[in-house]
C-alpha cells in the first residue's frame, strides 16, 4: 500500500457499508482494526502511514464518482482493471490473482426477495480490504458488527478476512434456500386444504421455481473463484491460516450447492402433492356424480317402463302413479343410506 497521510483516528465505531454518501471521501466507509479494536477514520488522509501487526483496514466503497475512485485506487496501487471494478459492473462472478493483492467478484442476496443479486467486488491484500458495491448491502452491514465486536479482528490478515466475509454471503444463500422453502412449506399446507384455485397454485409454483433457479445459478457462478482461492500459490495469501479457511470456506459453499439442489427437489415434490389434491378432489366429484347416477337410474328405468305406449289395465288407475313415484322416493332413500353405511359420502 502507498504510504498515505497519517491522522489520528477517531474512536467512534462505524458501519463501513452504510457510510455511503456520510464520509468525507464521499461514498467511502474506513473501518481500522486494530487488535480487537474497530475504529472509524473520516477519510483516507486518516489512514496511519503503517499497516501490519494487529492492524487491519477495511476500505468500503459504495456508490461514489470515478475521481473517489481513482484516489482510493491511487492510495493502494491498484491496477487499471480493478480500478474500473470501483465505478462499474461485471456481471459475473471471477477471481484474479494480480500479485500483491486479489480481486474477487461475488454476487449476494439482498433485500426482501430473493431475486434481487448485489455484485460486491473485493480487493484484498495482506493488510487491506476493498469492498465496492453500486447499492447498500445488508450483509456487509451485519458482518460489521459480528467483526468489530468478534475479538481480536485486527489480527487476522486480509485473506483471512475475506474468508469470513465470504462465509456470510454464503449464509445469505443459504437463508435465500430457506425462505423459499419456507414458503413451500406454506404452499404444501394450502395445497392440502384446497384454499386456492390449482391455476393459481401453478403460478406460485413457477414463481418460486424461477426464483430457485436464479439463486442457484448465482450461486454455481462463484464455483470458480471459491475453488481458486484454496489454491496455495497466492501471493497475497502467504499463510496456511488463510488457506485453511479458504478451503472450510469451499467446503460451505458445497453445502450450500446441495441447499439449493434441496430446494428443487421440494419444489418438485410440492408439485406431487398438488398433483395429489387436485386428484383428490377429482374422486370426490366423480363419485358424487357415480352416486347420482345410481339414485337416478332405478327412477329413470321405472318411468322409462310405466311410459311404454301399450295398452295395459294397470294404466288404467291413477293411484298407481302414486306408488311408482314413492318407489322411486323409497329406492333413491335406500341408496343413500347404503353409500352413508359404507362411507362413500
Amino acid at each position: 500500500m502507498a504510504s498515505p497521510r497519517s491522522a489520528p483516528p477517531s474512536a467512534e465505531p462505524a458501519s463501513p457499508s452504510g457510510a455511503s454518501g456520510d464520509e468525507s471521501d464521499g461514498g467511502v466507509g474506513l473501518l481500522l482494526f486494530s487488535g480487537d479494536q474497530a475504529e472509524r477514520l473520516s477519510s483516507l488522509d486518516d489512514v496511519p502511514a503503517r499497516l501490519g501487526g494487529s492492524r487491519l483496514l477495511w476500505i468500503d466503497v459504495g456508490a461514489t464518482s470515478e475521481e473517489t475512485a481513482a484516489r482510493v485506487a491511487d492510495e493502494l496501487e491498484l491496477d487499471d482493471e480493478a480500478r474500473r471494478a470501483l465505478v462499474s459492473s461485471t456481471k459475473t462472478a471471477s477471481f484474479r490473482d494480480a500479485g500483491h493483492f486479489i480481486h474477487v467478484t461475488v454476487h449476494c442476496p439482498g433485500g426482501s426477495s430473493s431475486n434481487d443479486l448485489i455484485e460486491v467486488e473485493c480487493i484484498v491484500a495482506k493488510n487491506w480490504v476493498v469492498t465496492a458495491h453500486n447499492q447498500p448491502v445488508p450483509v456487509l452491514d451485519d458482518f460489521q458488527e459480528l467483526a468489530s465486536g468478534s475479538g481480536p479482528t485486527g489480527e487476522l490478515d486480509g485473506p483471512s478476512f475475506l474468508a469470513a466475509l465470504l462465509q456470510w454471503v454464503l449464509n445469505e444463500y443459504s437463508m435465500a434456500f430457506e425462505r423459499v422453502e419456507e414458503e413451500l412449506e406454506e404452499f404444501d399446507e394450502r395445497a392440502m386444504r384446497g384454499k386456492r384455485k390449482p391455476e393459481d397454485e401453478i403460478e406460485e409454483l413457477v414463481r418460486l421455481r424461477r426464483e430457485a433457479r436464479l439463486l442457484k445459478g448465482a450461486l454455481i457462478a462463484h464455483r470458480t473463484p471459491f475453488l481458486a482461492l484454496t489454491h496455495r500459490v497466492l501471493e497475497a495469501r502467504d499463510d496456511d491460516a488463510a488457506a485453511d479457511r479458504f478451503q472450510a470456506l469451499f467446503d460451505r459453499y458445497e453445502v450450500t450447492v446441495q441447499n439449493a439442489r434441496d430446494a428443487r427437489e421440494s419444489i418438485v415434490n410440492s408439485f406431487d402433492v398438488l398433483i395429489a389434491r387436485t386428484g383428490h378432489r377429482t374422486n370426490e366429484i366423480m363419485k358424487i356424480l357415480t352416486l347420482t347416477s345410481v339414485i337416478l337410474l332405478p327412477g329413470a328405468l321405472l318411468a322409462g317402463v310405466m311410459g311404454m305406449n301399450f295398452k295395459v289395465g294397470l294404466f288404467d288407475h291413477a293411484i298407481v302413479f302414486w306408488f311408482v313415484l314413492l318407489a322411486m322416493l323409497m329406492i333413491a332413500a335406500v341408496t343413500l343410506g347404503v353409500a352413508k353405511l359404507r362411507h362413500w359420502l
